[in-house]
Order: C-alpha cells, then sequence, then structure tokens
C-alpha cells in the first residue's frame, strides 16, 4: 500500500519537513512551499493555490491513499500510516468532526460575527468571499441536509475519491475558499461513507496542531498570574 502525506506553506516560511515511517506501506512525502511549486502570482492567490496540493494531488502523485496535513500540524503518532488505515476500515475517507459546531449553518454564523466584529485573523482569510450566498445556496437544496462540519486540517481519502475531491476543489472556486463550509455539502452529494479519527484535530493521538501548544501556554500564563495575585494579597494581609 502506497501512502501519500501532503503539506504546503505558501507566501509564507519553508514548509515543515515531517519524518514519517512504516514497516508495512510505502510512504512518500511532499511538503510545498514558494521554493519547490510554481508560485501561480499572477493567476492565484496563496490562499487558493493551497487547494491544490490539498485537493488535487492525485493529478500528480499515484497512490493508495493521500493524507493532508496543515503545516500547523506535527506528527505524534509513530505508526501514522497504519493508524489511519485501521480507523479508516472498509470506507475510503476518514475525517476529524469539528469540535466546536455540527453544521455550515453554524460555521457561516461564527464566521460572520468575526467579520463583523473586525476580526484581523478572519479578516485576513475571507473578507470578500460570497460566504453568505453560499451558504444560502447550499442550503436552498431541499436534498442537503446541513447536519455535519468538519475540520478539515487533517484527513485521508483513497484514490477511488477522485471525482469528490475534484468538486470540492471546483466549489472554492466557484464559491468561498472556506473549504469547511463546501465539504460536507460535497460529501453529501457524492453519498460517501466515511470513519471518524478518534478525538479532534486539538486532542488526539494522531497528531498535534500549534494551537494546542498556544493553549497549554496560555493556561500555564493564567495560572502563573493567578498564583501571583493570590501571593500578593497574601502578603499585604
Amino acid at each position: 500500500m502506497h501512502i501519500h502525506f501532503i503539506s504546503a506553506s505558501f507566501n509564507r516560511d519553508k514548509s515543515k519537513q515531517y519524518i514519517i515511517k512504516s514497516s508495512s506501506h510505502k510512504i512518500s512525502i511532499s511538503s510545498y512551499d514558494d521554493h519547490n511549486y510554481p508560485s501561480r502570482r499572477l493567476a492565484m492567490h496563496p490562499r487558493l493555490k493551497g487547494k491544490i496540493p490539498k485537493m488535487l494531488e492525485w493529478k500528480f502523485v499515484n497512490a493508495d491513499w493521500y493524507v493532508w496535513l496543515d503545516d500547523s500540524f506535527s506528527v505524534v503518532s509513530e505508526t501514522l500510516a497504519e493508524d489511519i488505515l485501521k480507523v479508516a476500515g472498509e470506507n475510503k475517507l476518514c475525517l476529524f468532526r469539528h469540535p466546536d459546531r455540527n453544521s455550515i449553518k453554524e460555521e457561516f454564523e461564527f464566521v460572520q460575527k468575526k467579520l463583523n466584529n473586525k476580526n484581523l485573523y478572519l479578516h485576513s482569510r475571507y473578507d470578500g468571499e460570497p460566504i453568505k450566498e453560499q451558504v444560502k445556496h447550499y442550503l436552498n437544496n431541499p436534498s442537503f441536509k446541513d447536519n455535519n462540519l468538519f475540520s478539515m486540517g487533517f484527513f485521508a481519502y483513497h484514490k477511488s475519491m477522485k471525482p469528490l475531491m475534484l468538486d470540492w476543489f471546483l466549489e472554492n472556486i466557484a464559491w468561498s475558499i472556506q473549504d469547511q463550509i463546501s465539504f460536507p455539502y460535497v460529501l453529501q452529494k457524492h453519498k460517501v461513507k466515511y470513519s471518524v479519527f478518534e478525538g479532534t484535530f486539538l486532542r488526539n493521538p494522531y497528531v498535534k496542531h500549534e494551537l494546542t501548544k498556544n493553549v497549554t501556554f496560555v493556561k500555564k500564563l493564567n495560572y502563573k498570574i493567578k498564583n501571583f495575585w493570590i501571593a500578593i494579597k497574601s502578603i499585604r494581609g
């Protein structure tokens, strides 16, 4: 079994270099950045360019399974390839459920509220994107049930999922690059059965997200600040 891992970082630092091994399967890894990938600077924003390796790597590399990792992830499991196949079972797609929201409507409302409040991070990603129109279009489809949302920073798919991945890419072209919005719609359209990874993208036995480190740091900092003020109050009597 050939399992191909993909990551990319465009218009930023060099992409992270992963070391993933398996005694049972062939492993290949592509880590793309502006030094080893066509710039496309006259045609594509870096965020849209990143969708090519994320969704269309099968056009360029032949493998049995493809695994996407946002470069904000580090590998924790020493048997990641075997773990993915075990989770997959008979299914051809492995996903993390979203830890906080359960529908694209909820996701849109969350993003829209942040945009309205001038959230700099989300403005840098989605300002000008027709997310509202996109969600309305999906919800107006009577056959679409809005009851799923997934974290798409880490997922795995079998080569038989090429039609689904192509459709997902086209939705990012036609609508917004907020790919969490379009994925449930495409998934339901293709009537694909999928497996769910244990835990969430933040806490799981497979990979570690850099946000986890930040959350841990903030918790430790708050704990130290709390103890500091307790000590000050104790000194003051």
